[in-house]
This record gives structure tokens, sequence and C-alpha cells, in this order.
């Protein structure tokens, strides 16, 4: 009787043990952590948000935000355009674009109005009621920049500008006081940020010229002094000798045309540069110079690109053909 009254003392002491360790336990279950997100602190804008130049816009159609890809950094957005009562608003097909993340919050710094994205209707232009005005007005160009910004005189160039609200159709033109300017050819509008054209610079003339970009509606916008042109770069068509030995000198005879007064001749074989003593460019058409080919100035067997450089204009020609340096042996 005594042996199964401690018994049952023991299995009361264990059960009260396992309650108190269950009670005391600082463990949660798993499917009740808390999963904490986290966002780019960078990125200004969420879908459904309206964004504007200022705050009081007087657009009909503004910009909203579709969607932000983490991937590339860009926006999608879409415009969206007002109600007959002033509110935004309704879209009138699907197309969205693709705009890089900075350009757009430098652009557009201020958000207006917001609006949940799958709620914004898309009225098509036979389902426009009668009390709302199918006529809207577009935001003009913004040049933001171009590349390259120089060229040569009789070069053709061909170059990329940035901005905002470029459409198809658009025209580009260089312009400077007392010059007829110089319209680009071949422009493409790829998407509302880029343009790409090319300029072909047979008669023109030296200077700084300033960029207008105007959209099929009449508005433009001009870049002051984004553009340079300058001389033409020269052209290398021939060399004499083509090839010399390792640790020789040698007399080098360049031909071609639009050498400058002032030049520079050099060899370079990946990052080593050998320069040419004593240039002097007897005219636009001939350069000649001593060459050392010396071990101690880096030279080495092998093929080399050769490079005539105008110096006050900065503006350079390499052969289309090598130097080579053979072994001295």
């Amino acid at each position: 009787m005594c042996g199964k009254f401690r018994y049952g003392i023991l299995i009361s002491i264990f059960v009260i043990s396992c309650v108190l360790i269950a009670g005391c336990s600082d463990q949660v279950p798993a499917d009740t952590i808390p999963i904490t997100t986290t966002s780019a602190s960078d990125v200004k804008y969420v879908a459904g948000d309206i964004i504007a130049k200022s705050a009081s816009p007087a657009e009909k159609m503004l910009y909203v935000i579709i969607n932000y890809e983490k991937g590339t950094d860009k926006y999608e957005r879409a415009w969206i355009y007002k109600n007959s009562d002033g509110s935004w608003g309704y879209r009138i097909n699907t197309r969205t674009d693709l705009s890089d993340r900075v350009i757009v919050e430098k652009l557009y710094p201020v958000k207006i109005d917001h609006i949940t994205v799958s709620a914004i209707p898309i009225v098509t232009s036979t389902s426009i009621p009668s009390t709302v005005s199918t006529t809207f007005s577009t935001n003009a160009p913004i040049i933001l920049g171009i590349s390259p910004t120089t060229g040569g005189i009789g070069a053709i160039v061909g170059v990329t500008i940035y901005g905002d609200d470029f459409r198809s159709g658009a025209t580009v033109k260089l312009m400077r006081a007392g010059s007829y300017g110089y319209y680009a050819t071949g422009v493409s509008v790829p998407s509302s940020t880029k343009i790409e054209c090319t300029f072909f610079f047979s008669k023109s003339e030296k200077g700084i010229y300033d960029l207008i970009v105007t959209n099929t509606d009449g508005q433009s916008d001009i870049k002051a002094g984004a553009f340079t042109i300058s001389d033409s770069p020269p052209v290398i068509s021939g060399v004499s000798p083509h090839q010399g030995a390792l640790n020789e000198t040698i007399s080098l005879t360049i031909n071609g045309k639009n050498f400058r007064e002032g030049v520079k001749v050099t060899l370079t074989k990946n990052s080593t540069e050998i320069v040419c003593n004593r240039p002097l460019s007897t005219d636009s058409t001939k350069i000649r110079c001593t060459l050392d080919l010396g071990v101690s100035y880096g030279a080495q067997v092998g093929d080399w690109n050769l490079t005539v450089l105008n110096i006050d204009s900065q503006q350079k020609g390499t052969w289309n053909q090598k130097f080579q340096i053979t072994s001295s042996t």
C-alpha cells in the first residue's frame, strides 16, 4: 500500500513539472513568428501616385505610376486624364512606358494625388462622355543631355539625347546666332526619355551650338551650349616606313589630312605608349617625327596602333592599319 502511494506521488510530481516547463517556455510556434519586409528607402513613388512638375499643375493629363521595377530601377508609368469634375481620372489606352527612376523623380518631384491603379478605367474615344473634352494638352519636351557633345567639320556623328516627354515625329536641330542651323536626320524616338539621330557636318561652322527638340504639337525645349562643332579630326592615309626593328631609331613620315600645327604622334599597345619625338606638321597633309623603338621606352615586338592628335582641338585619328615592331635580330 505504501509502495503504491509513493508511486502515485512520483507521477503527480512528474505531471506538475511538465506543466510548469511548458508554461515557462519562451518559444513561440513557428507559424506565429512575424515576417518583416523591407523596401528601397530611395524609391519616392508607389503604384497609383500621380506626379507633376509643380504643386499646381495646369495640365489635363499627367503621369500615374503603374509599377516600380526594382531589378531595372525603372518606373512603369502611363498618362491619366482629368474627369469633367476636375478629379483624376481615367486612361484612354493601355499604353505604358518605362523610365529611369532618377529621371522621373528629378523631372516630376511633386506627388499631387493617389489613386488605386486597378480602379482606373480605360475610356476609349467612342465611350468618352459628351461632357468630357477630348482635346488634351501635352507636356513640352525636356532635354537633360546629349552624347557625344562634340563633332568635327566633315564628320558624320550619331548622337543620343536624354530627357523626357519626347514624342514620335520630333525634330532635332543645332542652332546658334548667325547660323542657319543643322537638322538631324534619321531621328528615332524609342521611348519618351530618349532620342537617337545623326548629324552630318559637311559644311559646318566651328562654334558652340544650342540643341532644340520640337514635338509634333509645336512645343519645344532648348539646351544652351549643348554641342560643339570643332575642326575635323586628323585622317591618316599612310605611314612610311610602316615597321621598325626593336631598339632602332627611325624617321617617320605620316601622310593624310586635317593635321594641325601642334600634333602628338603615339604608338600604343595595350597600356604601353611610345611618343614620337619632335613631330612637325609641314602642312595639313604631312607629319615628320623621330621614333625611338628602344626597350627602355617600352617597345616590344608586335603590332601597334598609330594615332595622331591635334592638340588644340583634341581631335584624334588612328591609322586603320598597324605599325609593326620586329625583332632587332
